[in-house]
């Protein structure tokens, strides 16, 4: 039988790469900071589902982490590379 939560995790993966190909295909810088925004978040909720699928709180743990260090990331180089409200 096919787990919920993996394939919830599986298909939330999917929608995470075509947010990464935007992020790299993109010509205009805040629509790459968008995507790769999106990309964070949908990553998030990856490990959110893979996280309620194994039942195991650290992976929820590292995940948190990461996001909250790749929004910090991505929000100081838009800032400091002349993003739109600079």
């Amino acid at each position: 039988m096919i787990d919920t939560w993996l394939f919830a995790a599986f298909c939330l993966a999917l929608l995470m790469v075509g947010a990464l190909v935007r992020v790299f295909r993109s010509a205009k810088r805040d629509d790459r900071y968008l995507a790769a925004m999106v990309a964070v978040m949908t990553g998030a909720a990856v490990g959110l589902t893979v996280s309620i699928s194994m039942g195991t709180m650290l992976i929820l743990d590292i995940t948190i982490i990461l996001a909250l260090l790749c929004i910090a990331g991505i929000i100081g180089k838009a800032k400091f590379s002349g993003g739109a409200g600079a």
